[in-house]
């Protein structure tokens, strides 16, 4: 934090993801009330997401302009959508293909920002600070996951959705202002006079040819298929049918995860450089969907909250291990494209949320998220006999 433009890109990360986080748990209660379906909360809270499959495009654009700019494209995409929505409701016009279509264009941020503001964080604190950037940059994340959805939980019954998207609205403009404050800074790697379809299958190719990389992207795209969706598909699932808690319990279902991932954050940043990274990954990977598996079997507030507290903790050292260990391995000029096909697998994500959605429909949510549990468990496994290096990784 004593690098200026590090503290102005982790100040726009708590404002950018506390908005987020609200206007994911609004958007997710205000489609349940609006349908009363698993099925369209699902579609809805994959649609936040699908810009995902645009990634490493994405990253293609970050490697050959300036990220400062992308990031404030992103936020002002954010902001227009965050007033879109307050618009629509204070008009008393919103109705769910409405929703839909604005979490499409909103979707596309994710894809802009996440490489973007990843590639950018070894360029503002240097190589040898990456693992303590990496972690703090999850730090602001997942303080905004407590903030975020308890912030949007207790608006929704006080303010109505109206209130919660004018404070969601508000928060974007404080996100533009404060990355319009970072430096121009000069590139460290030139660009190579090459097209952004050459650069894209450069991207390809290196993490192709890069075992390790591809090891770390298939697991990424595991966890985000069959372990991640229980925040955004499963939780207002469970808080209004299983645990009947309303949507201030939905709140606080999905704060507890960020504040387990804030704990865990902290926690990595205390470490500094750790080694045995590798192991690390291996255990997080697998605690994560077992405490989601037991989570599905529970019936008792304060044992899903506790369990769910457990899923976030280690879903924020998987995911911090993950990038640490992509951004150490990867030459400076590749940064971008390796960090947009680490947010293009995350279009495993809006699938995970359609078919969970659908299955929850089907068979109840407790038996989808126990199978999804099940499922990411048996597949890591396999990963983990398949790659044996994994252990070793320091």
């Amino acid at each position: 934090l004593r690098f200026r433009d590090f503290r102005l890109l982790w100040t726009a990360s708590v404002l950018s993801a506390t908005a987020r986080w609200a206007d994911m748990v609004v958007l997710g209660w205000l489609t349940l009330e609006l349908t009363d379906s698993a099925f369209w909360v699902g579609i809805v809270a994959g649609s936040k997401m699908a810009g995902y499959i645009a990634a490493p495009f994405m990253g293609v654009i970050a490697d050959r302009m300036d990220r400062r700019k992308l990031l404030i494209i992103a936020a002002l995409i954010n902001l227009a959508v965050a007033a879109a929505m307050l618009v629509l409701i204070l008009l008393k016009m919103l109705a769910l293909w409405h929703i839909i279509a604005l979490a499409l264009c909103g979707s596309i941020t994710w894809a802009i920002d996440n490489p973007t503001r990843q590639a950018l964080m070894p360029d503002l604190v240097g190589k040898e600070h990456i693992t303590n950037a990496v972690a703090l940059n999850a730090v602001a994340m997942e303080i905004t996951v407590v903030v975020g959805p308890a912030l949007g939980g207790v608006l929704i019954p006080v303010m109505g959705m109206g209130g919660a998207y004018g404070l969601i609205t508000a928060i974007f403009v404080l996100d533009v202002m404060v990355l319009f404050r970072m430096a121009n800074l000069q590139r460290v790697v030139p660009v190579k006079r090459e097209s952004p379809a050459q650069s894209l299958i450069a991207g390809f190719r290196y993490a192709w040819g890069h075992q390790l990389v591809l090891v770390l992207l298939l697991i990424a795209l595991l966890m985000n298929f069959f372990a991640a969706p229980y925040r955004y598909a499963f939780l207002p699932l469970f808080a209004r049918y299983i645990l009947d808690t309303g949507s201030a319990g939905y709140g606080m279902l999905t704060a507890m995860a960020g504040i387990g991932a804030l704990a865990a954050g902290i926690w990595v940043v205390s470490l500094g450089n750790v080694s045995g990274k590798g192991k690390y990954l291996i255990a997080s990977s697998l605690v994560w969907p077992a405490a989601l598996l037991l989570f599905a079997c529970s019936k008792w507030y304060s044992l899903s909250l506790t369990l769910i507290f457990v899923a976030g903790l280690a879903q924020a050292i998987c995911w911090t291990v993950i990038a640490t260990l992509i951004l150490a391995n990867t030459e400076p000029a590749m940064r971008g494209r390796v960090m947009g096909l680490r947010t293009g697998v995350v279009a495993s994500l809006p699938v995970g949320n359609f078919i969970a959605g659908a299955v929850a429909e089907r068979f109840g949510a407790p038996i989808a998220q126990g199978a999804f549990g099940v499922l990411a468990i048996v597949l890591m496994l396999v990963i983990v006999v398949m790659a044996p290096r994994l252990r070793r990784l320091e």
